[in-house]
């Protein structure tokens, strides 16, 4: 990721997803911009890793997370903001 900000906001989601529709909403939020999928677990939940320039990013990532066919719950578990140098 190229950064044009002089910080990166660093943040974890679960995503809990129904179980029938999980291998397609783990594809499509795979294939989001710095979006790394850790931990799936086919019963229904993943960890998903964002790494953005604005905190709002990680707003509108949650928000298109929670629009996908078959996801019931995106939930950020952490939040860190990293001051580049």
């Amino acid at each position: 990721m190229s950064l044009d900000s002089d910080q990166i906001h660093i943040s974890s989601l679960i995503i809990h997803c129904m179980p029938d529709l999980f291998d397609q909403a783990l594809t499509q939020v795979k294939n989001m911009p710095n979006v790394e999928i850790y931990a799936p677990d086919p019963i229904g939940k993943f960890v998903a890793l964002l790494e953005t320039e604005h905190e709002s990013d990680i707003l509108s990532t949650i928000s298109r997370i929670q629009e996908i066919e078959g996801v019931l719950n995106a939930t950020m578990v952490y939040h860190e903001i990293d001051y580049c140098q």
